[in-house]
């Protein structure tokens, strides 16, 4: 049997775990143009490959995954969306629509004609970016060229796009100072792509969707959990060293921990993306160990407002974590880096990413998951009804099942009200809290 666990490649269908709040969100929210906010490794890749296989056949949706890695001018994005749309031509073709006849067609007017056709038999174009960050450098040298593209993805009826970055993407709006228009991120839903909820965490590292589960214990997975703080890709790192012939997890070890070269350089590459606020707390906190909210104002000397919005974004995209109402970084194998390097990153605070952009990006984001919160409570509300209907007409004798059904369902609501209540005084209330103080080194 060969290791179960994949480290570095995009998965999708039974291969990928969680996300369905979200997938669902982006799908059938109300927002038409949406922007996935993640740090490296987190699975931004993969969550579009599994909207794609999801929509595949889907009676609205017909998908184009563009991928831009490594794009850096008009000419290729032009090249790379036609070799997208020449890479899945079946799908359009049986729509009515020539992927061959449109070869000449500029970047502009390949995507008018296809959300133009598609309008033509009620279906949508649902356009999927990777590495949206490179619309940076396509734009510099024309930025005409981004405000044309920006009309057409916030067009409404007949596309919608969902695309993934970093956070360097902010420095489209900061590209955009000068237009007459309003910056390009301006009317893009923005989300971030969070850590696994604990559900869904632990389902990734028992392989439950697979048809051989690993065998494993509580305890190695509350172990594996809290070093990786529910990162997908830092859990399947740990978990790959951990397996074992027999389909099964041992213990951690501190070997098991080491931050080697290809870590150390995702941890770099996330935290060149702070803006200079975000770094200052995230050193204050790693250089303590664990602080309140206060003492994170007092060591930096941010104002509230501006550690409340910081603070908030940092849990969701899993730089910082709640551990006993206090904060800690979000997972171990980062703190070790940090720890690390904590000489050389107290010199690198200056960020391209401005305080205010990012400050923007967080009230923006809190709003988003608000609403989403909102419909997510909106259908286990509906739920919970159809089921108490169901337990009446049972009578006294009432299914097991059914009666678990309802008590999931009410736990599920009581989650998301308590995230909504938080998320309204401004704080992350993540599900991802743990009730472990962190360790450090503790094998």
């Amino acid at each position: 049997m060969s290791n179960p666990y994949i480290v570095g490649g995009w998965v999708s269908g039974a291969l990928h775990y969680g996300r369905r709040g979200l997938i669902s969100h982006l799908l059938e929210g109300p927002n038409h143009a949406l922007w996935v906010v993640g740090t490296r490794r987190v699975g931004k890749t993969s969550l579009l490959r599994q909207i794609e296989a999801l929509t595949l056949t889907h009676p609205q949706y017909v998908p184009l995954y563009v991928d831009l890695q490594g794009i850096s001018t008009r000419a290729e994005f032009n090249q790379e969306l036609h070799y997208a749309l020449d890479e899945v031509a079946a799908r359009f073709d049986a729509q009515g629509i020539d992927a061959a006849a449109l070869a000449q067609e500029d970047e502009l007017g390949l995507l008018r004609t296809l959300r133009r056709q598609l309008l033509a038999v009620e279906r949508t174009l649902l356009l999927l970016i990777d590495e949206a960050e490179a619309l940076i450098s396509i734009g510099q040298p024309d930025p005409a060229l981004l405000q044309r593209l920006r009309k057409i993805f916030l067009a409404g009826s007949g596309i919608r796009v969902i695309m993934v970055s970093t956070k360097i993407l902010l420095q489209l709006n900061e590209q955009a100072a000068d237009w007459n228009t309003s910056p390009f991120l301006n009317g893009f839903a923005p989300r971030n792509l969070t850590a696994l909820d604990p559900v869904a965490a632990a389902m990734l590292i028992r392989q439950s969707q697979s048809a051989a589960p690993v065998t494993a214990s509580e305890q190695v997975i509350n172990c594996i959990r809290d070093e990786a703080g529910d990162h997908p890709f830092l859990m399947q790192m740990i978990c790959q060293r951990l397996w074992q012939e027999d389909n099964s997890l041992r213990e951690l070890t501190s070997a098991d921990l080491i931050v080697d070269d290809m870590l150390a350089g995702f941890f770099e590459h996330d935290y060149k993306y702070l803006s200079a606020g975000e770094r200052r707390i995230l050193l204050a906190v790693s250089r303590a160990g664990v602080l309140s909210e206060n003492a994170v104002r007092e060591a930096t000397g941010l104002s509230e407002s501006e550690t409340v919005g910081f603070v908030f974004g940092l849990i969701k995209l899993g730089y910082l974590r709640v551990v006993y109402n206090q904060l800690a970084v979000g997972n171990q194998l980062l703190d070790t880096w940090i720890q690390q390097n904590f000489a050389r990153l107290e010199q690198q605070i200056s960020s391209a990413i401005s305080d205010n952009s990012s400050q923007r990006l967080l009230e923006a984001g809190r709003r988003e998951e608000m609403r989403m919160l909102q419909d997510q409570l909106a259908v286990l509300r509906s739920n919970l009804a159809e089921l108490e209907m169901q337990r009446i007409q049972y009578g006294i004798q009432v299914p097991l099942s059914l009666i678990n059904g309802i008590n999931q369902t009410k736990r599920d609501i009581a989650r998301l009200e308590d995230q909504l209540s938080n998320l309204a005084d401004g704080l992350a209330s993540p599900h991802t809290a743990f009730t472990a103080a962190p360790s450090r080194s503790t094998y």
